[in-house]
């Protein structure tokens, strides 16, 4: 299969990966903790755009900070394959929250070839942590998206649940059918793809909801 994008540069947005990893990787984290992984839904959730961190939002039982932010906006699977072992690997996870649909299709991958490069992160994860619990992120809705668009989004999620119910130790989380999140259109910023604070306030619920049992070990 062939590599179509610029691993360490996007020509597309005129961005360099390379760059952000660079800054991630200076931020220090206990080993063990929930790691989030994917593109700008999970870059996006933090100060720098006017939002209240993840890791401050998502806490454990205990009120002890636990859940790592590892999104990297402008990524796709390729990206996040290629940066898995400098992204990833180092926190020691004992859990990810991998989202994979995103941007995948700007460059030019099929939906298929997009789920053949996430397969890979999840079973290196796997591979690297015995005991490691992976939760998958569904596609998510956006504000204008066309039923073409949200048919390929429930067929990629249809791959991620079967892959779930066949593999130990991995979970799907159906965003996508979220009712909270995919009856409205007043939740986005601009672009009407990514959250403004009531869509992430309603983010941060779901997460708290359906990582309950995760949350609850801290």
């Amino acid at each position: 299969m062939p590599v179509k994008v610029g691993l360490q540069y996007i020509e597309l947005w005129q961005e360099s990966m390379e760059d952000v990893v660079r800054e991630k990787e200076k931020e220090a984290y206990p080993e063990g903790q929930i790691v989030f992984y994917g593109p700008s839904y999970f870059t996006r959730w933090g100060r720098k755009h006017g939002f209240t961190p993840l890791r401050e939002v998502l806490l454990g039982a205990s009120g002890a900070e636990c859940c790592v932010n590892r999104g990297f906006g402008s990524s796709c699977s390729e990206h996040q394959l290629y940066y898995y072992p400098r992204m990833v690997r180092p926190l020691r996870p004992s859990v990810l929250v991998y989202e994979c649909f995103g941007n995948a299709g700007a460059f030019g991958y099929t939906l298929e070839e997009r789920w053949e490069i996430a397969q890979r992160v999840i079973v290196y994860a796997l591979t690297d942590f015995p005991g490691i619990r992976i939760y998958l992120c569904s596609p998510h809705n956006s504000r204008d998206q066309k039923e073409e668009d949200v048919e390929k989004k429930r067929i990629f999620a249809g791959w991620q649940k079967e892959f779930a119910e066949k593999t130990e130790n991995v979970f799907f989380l159906d965003i996508l059918n979220y009712e909270p999140l995919q009856s409205r259109k007043d939740i986005y910023v601009e672009d009407g793809v990514h959250f403004n604070a009531e869509g992430y306030r309603i983010y941060g619920e779901m997460f708290r909801e359906m990582l309950k049992e995760e949350l609850d070990r801290f």
